[in-house]
């Protein structure tokens, strides 16, 4: 089959705007769903080009294995060079990068494959923000649409579905591809009939060939249930232990749920495929459970690394292993003693005592328990927030968690009550200038989930903190539980300046 020809299509983007951009062909995990998706012919051409043939786990096609940045944090496509901010490849890369800041993806209903362009390209993002987008932006996508629905790219994506993105909240939808949509779903339905699982991203008739069932608001309390019913030794779980922290992502993510071996299993998913985000929950022996998991997901997933177990507690891991199951470390979450971290007292909290204190004396604030009327209001904070952050001058993997961030803090803004989440509001000067969002993890561990605040106030970031801590003392926890610094040392910095009593391990489990 002959690779579909985007390449005489004029780029969106000028060429000087790529080789200034800091944003494409960084990643900031290792696993990233957004790392470029290649074919089996394109593989063959990129091996060629010179890309290693270990770059890519499944010659019949696949998304690429990353490098680490040689220059920071994150990680690279292997076929970009840092130095130049050139594609090694350029002349034969992968539909994915050709068609970019272009994106083909599924709807949020799932239901329709759609054509958008996406917000984290910069300059996409500046362009619509001073109105003054390319004006040929829609002829362009049609032009594009033209092609992907044409009948030999449409064999290619029904060969190639996890070529097809997951929904996202910042790709902006210019039109749909109702061709390629009917394509999938008659592919789906033929598969179904046949009794076989559908490949990974086959749409909305997966869940059933898994057996497995959305994961929505009403299942918070089958969550907690199993969770309890963990009986983990640790007297500090990982804060991953609860509801809320997943389904603030769930527009990033798509949650599933199944019951295997007695124990509830839960999936997340995104383009590479399904993981578990949690071991599986339940009293008893994790050999099957485990097993059965690792069968789906191996079986959807067609081989890809993405399979894998994440969140493994310090109790679990000796498990694990026993069962032949490779574990490796992943970060740590931070734990402190609550009274510490109101207290304040002594030289290495000089800082930020002094901080609050200059807050009390330079300004009028009050705090509150957050309520839905503020949500609009905690929104648009949050957006000048980020905005601060990015001319701050992060790098590339802080600058794309950012950008997944706003819908996560929507969700709890939205949903809070459902998630069963705290939250707190800092009025400054009569308006709202800080918000902060938590749960409880345990009888005496709370943990801090989400908060923002307006770093132009001096004071206001630590003040907040004290804030929100004082609420958890007030409830009668002991601990206060940070979560984990995603790898950025900034934020480590932040957290290891409050000094924890603890970090709390944690790991990820994968087959040998």
């Amino acid at each position: 089959m002959e690779l579909i020809q985007i390449r005489p299509v004029p780029q969106l983007v000028p060429s000087r705007v790529c080789l200034s951009c800091e944003v494409c062909c960084r990643f900031p995990e290792a696993d990233s769903f957004l790392r470029p998706y290649f074919t089996a012919e394109e593989i063959g051409r990129a091996v060629a080009a010179g890309v290693e043939a270990a770059h890519f786990s499944d010659c019949n096609g696949g998304h690429v294995s990353l490098v680490p940045n040689p220059q920071g944090e994150g990680y690279l496509c292997p076929a970009f060079d840092p130095a130049t901010s050139h594609c090694r490849i350029y002349d034969v890369r992968p539909l994915d990068c050709q068609i970019y800041p272009l994106a083909v993806t599924w709807n949020a209903g799932r239901s329709q494959v759609v054509l958008g362009w996406d917000t984290k390209c910069p300059f996409m993002r500046d362009q619509a923000e001073t109105g003054n987008g390319p004006a040929d932006i829609q002829a362009y996508a049609d032009r594009i649409a033209a092609l992907v629905e044409q009948d030999d790219s449409l064999k290619r994506f029904a060969t190639n579905p996890s070529l097809i993105g997951q929904f996202q909240e910042d790709v902006v939808i210019l039109r749909p591809l109702p061709r390629l949509t009917e394509r999938l779903n008659r592919e789906a339905s033929g598969v179904k009939r046949e009794g076989k699982l559908p490949a990974p991203g086959a749409g909305p008739l997966t869940p059933h060939a898994l057996r497995l069932t959305p994961l929505t608001l009403d299942d918070r309390s089958l969550v907690e249930r199993a969770l309890a019913s963990m009986k983990l030794t640790a007297a500090m779980p990982l804060a991953a232990y609860a509801f809320a922290p997943h389904m603030i992502w769930r527009a990033l993510f798509s949650y599933w749920w199944a019951e295997l071996a007695g124990h509830l299993c839960l999936f997340a998913e995104h383009a590479d495929g399904l993981f578990l985000s949690l071991p599986p929950l339940g009293p008893g022996p994790l050999a099957e459970p485990l097993a059965q998991a690792f069968s789906l997901m191996r079986e959807r997933n067609r081989g890809s690394s993405v399979s894998r177990v994440e969140n493994v507690s310090e109790d679990l891991r000796p498990s694990f292993e026993a069962l032949g199951y490779q574990v490796k470390p992943k970060d740590p979450d931070y734990l402190y003693h609550t009274r510490d971290l109101i207290r304040l007292v002594g030289d290495r909290y000089k800082s930020q005592r002094a901080a609050c204190n200059r807050f009390v004396r330079e300004r009028r604030s009050r705090v509150e328990p957050y309520q839905d009327p503020a949500r609009d209001a905690c929104l648009a904070l949050f957006r000048e927030w980020a905005a601060n952050k990015t001319t701050m001058g992060l790098d590339a993997v802080a600058r794309h968690m950012l950008g997944d961030a706003e819908s996560a803090n929507r969700e709890a803004l939205t949903h809070h009550r459902a998630f069963g989440l705290v939250g707190k509001v800092v009025w400054v000067d009569d308006v709202i200038r800080a918000y902060t969002f938590g749960y409880e993890l345990s009888p005496s561990v709370f943990c801090v989930l989400l908060e923002v605040t307006d770093h132009r106030i001096p004071g206001l970031a630590q003040f907040a903190f004290r804030e929100f801590c004082r609420e958890a003392a007030g409830r009668g926890y002991e601990f206060v539980n940070t979560m984990d610094d995603s790898g950025l040392q900034s934020l480590a910095r932040s957290k290891e300046a409050y000094h924890p009593c603890r970090l709390i391990p944690s790991y990820i489990a994968t087959e040998c």
